[in-house]
Parts: C-alpha cells; structure tokens; sequence
C-alpha cells in the first residue's frame, strides 16, 4: 500500500468515526467503543438492543417495505408501532417508558416497532397522518388498524391501558382511552404494574 492509499485510508476512517460521533449524538447515545479489528472498525451502541440478557427493545423500521413486512403483514400477533423524531424532546422523554412497555409486554407475544421520522420514512408517516410526535399505532392481526394517540409521557398510561384490554380480546369501541377496569373489574394482566 503506497502512502497516498493509507492516506486515504485513514482520512475515511476518521470520517467515519466522526460520522458516527454525531448520529450518535444526534440520537442521544453516548456510549461509544473500539471494537478489535477483527470485527467492524467502530461499533457504536445501538439503542435497540438491550444490555441486559432476555430483554429486546423494539425493532427499527427504516423503510415502507420494512413497514409493510413488520407491522401491515403481521398476522399472529398485536404489533405497536412508534413513531418518533431523534430531535423531538417529547420523543427522547417518553422513549424510556416505551420501551419498558415492550420488556413488560414481551412474555405476551405482542410486537414493538418503531419507525423514525427520517428523508426515507417521511412519506410513510405523512401517508399514515402522523398528526404529531411521538404518536403510537396499535395494529391487531385480525382487525389491523385498531388505535391511534398520543405516546408521549403525558400519555403512555393510556396507551398501557388500551394494550391491556386488546391482549384480553375484549376493548372499549368509543374513542376514549380503553380501561381494563371498567371491562374486567380487575386488570388481572401481569404486565408490571401494580395496578392501573
């Protein structure tokens, strides 16, 4: 390799690795490693796998296709869809909250993703009338489309509430937040919580 190649090399590398800096932060991680060479140059952590053993965080869907596999084709199980801005506020508030959702909802099969607003998801949400952000789909494999609201943290209650009842089979028809309690009595669901 003659001098001008390593150059290059390494002007790439450090692009690179400055690139990655700022999606990094940018989204909000600020854990960053050096992986050994053998494997990838610079591996970033990734805030959609779990650090801790047998608990998942939600599945990032960069793309319509993606969308479209994931969550419209989805026929076996109740799949809830976030949709966020790394630059919203609310967003980064709330995305904590959601993701204990998915650790508590994990044993009962339900489904989490969660699609970013990006140049190339940006269409998908204008096309599905995202009103704002952090905004929430609840897709049901036998009704589709069954909820849409508000996830932010103000908000996330409700959205726990209303995923209850649809885990049961049975939920509230009007456009009020769905309340296990007025269905069951009780909310006899271990999704880790004390109570509602």
């Amino acid at each position: 390799m003659n001098t001008s190649s390593a150059l290059r090399l390494h002007i790439i590398l450090v692009l690179a690795f400055i690139a990655s800096l700022a999606e990094s932060f940018a989204s909000g991680v600020k854990k960053h490693t050096v992986s050994s060479p053998s494997s990838s140059l610079f591996a970033i952590a990734n805030p959609f796998k779990s650090e801790e053993k047998g608990k998942t965080k939600p599945l990032h869907v960069e793309s319509i296709a993606e969308y479209k596999e994931k969550v419209v084709d989805e026929k076996e199980s109740i799949t809830v869809v976030r949709f966020f801005s790394r630059y919203c506020k609310s967003c980064r508030a709330s995305e904590p909250l959601f993701y204990k959702l998915a650790r508590d909802f994990q044993q009962h099969g339900v489904n989490f993703v969660e699609v970013p607003l990006t140049e190339d998801t940006k269409v998908l949400h204008a096309a599905l009338e995202v009103p704002s952000l952090p905004w929430t789909h609840i897709y049901h494999p036998d009704a589709g489309l069954v909820e849409e609201r508000k996830v932010s943290k103000k908000h996330i209650d409700e959205v726990r509430q209303a995923l209850r009842c649809y885990v049961y089979g049975e939920c509230d028809l009007d456009d009020a937040p769905a309340d296990c309690m007025n269905v069951y009595g009780e909310c006899a669901i271990d999704d880790g919580e004390e109570g509602i």
